[in-house]
């Protein structure tokens, strides 16, 4: 047990901590800080397996949150999705390395400004060549510092992200078309134009969005799904009648959401 609780210390440990020690949320979520090599930093949360057998390697979740979880607290991107991962029963079965990066205040995951995000016009997302935002490109580099850290199995690792997140999750996927098993972009957007980018990923997306939605319009979601599909990419796409922009609720609620998302495997 004592070693356990060790080899867990060490492997927290090992990606760069902002504070003396890492701090764990009643969900079990560790409070850390990434700093770059150029110090600038990102405040995430990290979610690690109950136990971790030594020589095992398990999946990676990056999870990126929606605009109104942006700050600089460490807590308010568990808002939304963090209980779906840290529930007793989804531990036991998928245990897994899960990152929350928080967004500070005042910028975004995608290069977009605040107006673009609510769809005022036809096309505000960023195209290829485009510079990644400062957020982005810390927790990508987040995401290469666990990767390179932690025993992950990196045939099994993923993307979830909603609204403001649901477009980042768009444009990380366009800049590593390689790196992602399966991504879910729920009420997001994205150049479709980019998409073929992805002509000949592995790829899974998965795309939730409400039919409803007065904030990320529909046409979103459907103009990608048909250019993903154009490349040959493998695309679940649930349109929920009704809905407005709360659709990750729907999301999450579904019973086949983790298995759908940790029994995606790329396989060599």
């Amino acid at each position: 047990m004592k070693s356990s609780i060790l080899l867990l210390f060490m492997l927290s440990a090992s990606l760069h901590l902002g504070s003396a020690a890492a701090q764990c949320d009643s969900l079990g979520y560790q409070a850390e800080v990434y700093v770059s090599a150029t110090g600038d930093s990102l405040p995430y949360r990290l979610l690690t397996p109950d136990s971790v057998v030594p020589g095992q390697r398990y999946p990676l979740v990056l999870f990126l949150h929606g605009a109104g979880e942006r700050g600089r607290d460490n807590y308010e991107q568990l808002r939304h999705g963090a209980a779906l991962f840290s529930d007793s029963g989804a531990r036991r079965r998928h245990p897994a390395f899960v990152l929350f990066p928080q967004c500070p205040t005042g910028e975004f995951w995608p290069a977009i400004t605040r107006q673009d995000h609510f769809g005022r016009v036809p096309n505000p997302f960023p195209g290829a060549g485009a510079v990644m935002s400062r957020p982005l490109r810390l927790a990508n580099e987040l995401l290469d510092e666990a990767l390179a850290r932690l025993p992950i199995d990196t045939e099994r690792v993923y993307i979830v992200g909603l609204s403001m997140g649901g477009m980042g999750v768009f444009d990380l996927v366009c800049r590593r078309p390689s790196r992602f098993t399966a991504a879910v972009a729920i009420c997001g957007g994205v150049n479709v134009q980019r998409l073929a980018e992805l002509r000949g990923s592995r790829t899974r997306f998965r795309i939730v969005h409400g039919a409803a939605d007065p904030l990320v319009p529909v046409r979103f979601s459907r103009e990608a799904v048909q250019a993903l599909r154009r490349v040959g990419v493998s695309v679940d796409y649930i349109e929920l009648p009704g809905v407005g922009h709360g659709s990750w609720f729907d999301a999450f609620r579904r019973q086949d959401f983790l298995p759908w998302l940790f029994e995606t495997k790329n396989e060599q």
